[in-house]
């Protein structure tokens, strides 16, 4: 999103300075000389934030600000006053300033102060759309299944309504754990908090820290200014650690002493931070096989696994496929302003007997292509040619033809040949060419998932 700026300054070079230090940054800026100009620009056009100089011909800066805001509730304003004017600044803020920046102004400093107030404006608003009810998917009610499993699975979220509990969710995937998250927050007693979520499988090894736990100034060569982690951005509401079967084992020790102690200290920084947050963890892998080979901590295991939660595959529960198209298809029609389309008995068994190796995730792909690629309002099995679906139906999904003329370990290796071609063809079909997600999906690096790309002549352009 790029965010609009008007300069109200009387200065001509000192606007046109900010304004190259702005755009510089992405930022789209216009300036006028004078409070009556701004007046009139605002009126009729949509800004996000005002750099205003206190000092104006013929109005000053504070008298605009209290006219701007009567005009504008919602607009973001920085006051530009001289050096020492503390007095002016404090009434700036009373009049509904964000903040003031001293002249001369630090273009580093002003870049900060900009992304502070927008990022604070950004999350109010995510907090008064779920208040209401924009984000009513997210609820448990809109979770789908009637399959035995998944009834349980809804009893269970109903369960942890007015406890604290951590959550350990299991599955393959593509099967929701990140859905059941949410609805898990959102029934609870903590659902006016927030909800943070991190996937610790997308996020560098060497930064993963620092974006849990924060830091302060200087904590090391880049930590210009203090920043929150995610822990301390949850307090009050819920922490969801996603693919918390690929954390290190440095990590997941200072994992477990925080979610124990119940409070942080940041990167570079001596002070104890207490925490009032429930901790929900993720993973897709077998953590008792993590434990067996000893990458996965036995004491955090079952510090995190108090309320364990398994999210059986797609494959398993073939009942609510109808239930589930029902629901995608409301909502992709609606996002894309189309009627509500139908579906063919022969498009609905053709949906009943895929393997879904991608899920529900894979179901939601595979019905948004069919709506955007059928003109009229009537979904049939043909509709599926023109998704990736078509070509996993109608192939075996590990092809292995072999023959016993030749030796066994001849075989062995075309097996395995065969296999991860398969493999990484589901994975890379799931993701829709991604390879950084294929990487984290198969648990290999990217360098690994482009050299085995080439070696069974897989093209990226062929999954988007």
């Amino acid at each position: 999103m790029q965010y609009r700026l008007l300069i109200v300054e009387d200065e001509v070079n000192s606007a046109k300075y900010l304004a190259r230090i702005l755009e510089t940054e992405g930022y789209k800026t216009e300036f006028t000389p004078s409070a009556e100009q701004a007046l009139a620009l605002i009126a009729r056009e949509d800004y996000d934030v005002l750099l205003i100089d206190k000092v104006l011909p013929g109005m000053d800066g504070l008298e605009f600000l209290k006219r701007a805001k009567e005009t504008s509730p919602d607009l973001l304003a920085v006051i530009i006053t001289a050096y020492g004017s503390i007095k002016s600044a404090v009434e700036a803020l009373k009049l509904g300033a964000s903040d003031f920046l001293e002249k001369p102004v630090v273009p580093e400093k002003l870049l900060h102060v900009l992304h502070r107030i927008l990022e604070q404006r950004r999350l109010t608003k995510e907090v008064i759309a779920l208040k209401a009810g924009i984000l009513e998917r997210y609820q448990f009610r809109s979770l789908v299944g009637k399959d035995p499993k998944m009834r349980g699975v809804f009893a269970v979220i109903e369960s942890l309504a007015g406890v604290d509990s951590p959550v350990l969710i299991t599955g393959e995937t593509g099967t929701g754990k990140d859905l059941v998250a949410r609805a898990i927050h959102f029934e609870s007693h903590r659902k006016n908090g927030p909800f943070v979520a991190i996937n610790c499988a997308a996020v560098p090894e060497t930064l993963l820290e620092s974006e849990l736990f924060g830091y302060e100034r200087g904590a090391f060569t880049g930590a210009v200014r203090r920043k929150e982690g995610r822990f301390e951005q949850a307090h009050g509401g819920t922490l969801f650690l996603d693919e918390i079967g690929d954390i290190s084992a440095p990590l997941q020790a200072k994992l477990l002493r925080t979610i124990q102690e119940k409070n942080i200290e940041r990167l570079g920084g001596n002070r104890s931070i207490s925490l009032d947050l429930r901790v929900i963890a993720a993973t897709n892998k077998d953590l008792k096989d993590e434990l067996a080979s000893g990458r996965f901590r036995l004491d955090l295991y079952f510090r995190l696994n108090v309320v364990p939660i398994h999210l059986p595959p797609l494959r398993e529960r073939l009942d609510d496929i109808p239930l589930l198209v029902d629901r995608i298809l409301g909502k992709f029609a609606q996002s894309h302003d189309r009627p509500v389309p139908e579906l063919s008995r022969d498009a609905i068994a053709k949906l009943m007997n895929h393997a879904w190796p991608g899920n529900v995730r894979e179901l939601e792909n595979v019905l948004e292509r069919a709506l955007i690629m059928t003109k009229d309002n009537v979904i049939d099995d043909v509709a599926f040619a023109h998704t990736p679906m078509e070509s996993s139906i109608s192939e075996p999904r590990f092809p292995l033809g072999f023959s016993t003329d030749l030796p066994l370990s001849v075989v062995r290796q075309r097996a395995i040949a065969e296999v991860e071609k398969a493999y990484l063809t589901t994975l890379l079909k799931n993701n829709k060419g991604a390879i950084g997600r294929t990487a984290a999906d198969a648990r290999i690096d990217a360098r690994t998932v482009l050299r085995k790309m080439k070696q069974y002549g897989l093209k990226k352009s062929d999954f988007k």
